[in-house]
């Protein structure tokens, strides 16, 4: 079946073995990929269309890509180019249970040129480059010292590590892993000039839909264990003072944000969240657009929330700013798709890594609260660094 969703695009549908040889397909080009686990939909743009100025209209475009950098500015060049826009691609492939379809814009665009693949499982020989506990003790007691003289209630600091492949890496074997492991996360992966941004989160910023906004408090964590029960580690989790507190705070921030611009919030209950190596606090918010508010203006709204930044939100923001030797840039930062009515999904950047070359920069964090000890959350970064290694 070929017809026409818009101005812009034709649709076809397409048969790829592996929707992977679209993505391979465009190698050298500015290209996205994005996977929701809920509608188990999967969304590959390639090669840049359009970019779109604050406020203007994406009617006419099946999807756009949009993302923006943890802190305003960038300076560290490894992330020159990368994030604060809005752009469309010329090309997407779009796979749903229902199957695939091809969007093009501009040329005929046949599907039956890309050769027929199938990616095979890849296997990475890497060598993490540094131990930077010792690093890590300075922030963490800068951090705990600003809590404990009440400067700020939590404050997440992060580290940066840096692994170096024996051969160039696999963007493709990288991103299969990632979604054969990480069935439940958000995967995502947005290349440009040689460099690309991937990971797979369970973190959504902001979701909406028909003139709903939706969002999650994610904190609290605890890491599978297997000496113990699924169901023990979890209630034990849900029971843990030290991390209901810590979700709590990230609660009542989008609670009060939601609150600020709408008239009707409803919050959902606190449960737990099962990864492959972690579980996670996980409590759902709702709330009625006001005005018809824009996505990208409840993302502003929201980011960044204290799972990513602290709380309060300004004063922790200066702790990072001054005390983190690496630059954030889209880790822990907001990247969604958005429809043509500006519906869709951000999520937040977490879980993730840089890639350039045979050079992986590897993202983890975590939350630290008065009663936070050091070798404890040095321990939990570990876990969720284990994300990204394993996709090696």
């Amino acid at each position: 079946m070929n017809g026409e969703i818009s101005l812009n695009y034709q649709v076809k549908e397409a048969a790829l073995k592996d929707s992977f040889a679209f993505w391979q397909s465009f190698e050298d080009e500015e290209r996205v990929l994005f996977y929701h686990p809920f509608q188990q939909q999967l969304i590959m743009g390639a090669r840049r269309l359009k970019t779109f100025e604050p406020g203007e209209s994406y009617r006419g475009y099946p999807y756009v890509f949009s993302t923006r950098t943890f802190f305003p500015t960038l300076k560290d060049p490894k992330w020159s180019g990368l994030g604060n826009e809005t752009i469309a691609f010329q090309y997407y492939l779009v796979e749903e249970k229902a199957g695939q379809k091809l969007y093009y814009a501009h040329e005929t665009a046949d599907i039956s040129a890309i050769p027929p693949k199938e990616f095979a499982p890849h296997r990475h020989d890497y060598e993490v480059l540094a131990d930077d506990y010792q690093e890590w003790q300075e922030l963490f007691e800068c951090a705990k010292q600003k809590v404990l003289a009440g400067k700020v209630q939590k404050v997440v600091i992060s580290r940066e590590i840096k692994i170096q492949c024996k051969t160039m890496v696999s963007i493709t074997g990288v991103l299969k892993n990632l979604m054969e492991k990480n069935p439940h996360s958000f995967i995502f992966a947005y290349g440009k000039e040689g460099k690309i941004f991937l990971g797979a989160t369970p973190e959504i910023v902001a979701r909406k839909e028909k003139g709903q906004i939706m969002s999650y408090a994610l904190a609290g964590t605890r890491a599978r264990n297997a000496d113990e029960g699924d169901e023990q580690g979890k209630t034990a989790l849900l029971n843990d003072p030290k991390n209901r507190h810590e979700h709590q705070i990230v609660l009542d921030y989008i609670a009060k944000v939601m609150n600020t611009y709408s008239d009707e919030v409803l919050i959902g209950e606190t449960t737990t969240l099962q990864l492959k190596n972690l579980y996670h606090l996980k409590t759902p918010l709702a709330a009625k657009v006001k005005e018809n508010s824009s996505l990208t203006a409840w993302v502003a709204r929201l980011h960044p929330t204290p799972a990513l930044g602290g709380y309060p939100v300004a004063e922790a923001l200066a702790i990072i700013a001054r005390s983190e030797k690496h630059e954030r840039g889209l880790y822990a930062a907001p990247l969604g798709i958005m429809n043509e009515d500006g519906d869709g999904t951000f999520v937040a950047g977490i879980r993730s890594a840089l890639i350039e070359g045979r050079t992986v920069y590897a993202y983890t964090g975590c939350g630290i609260v008065a009663n936070s000890e050091c070798a404890e959350e040095y321990a939990e970064t570990a876990h969720k660094a284990q994300t990204i290694l394993e996709s090696l």
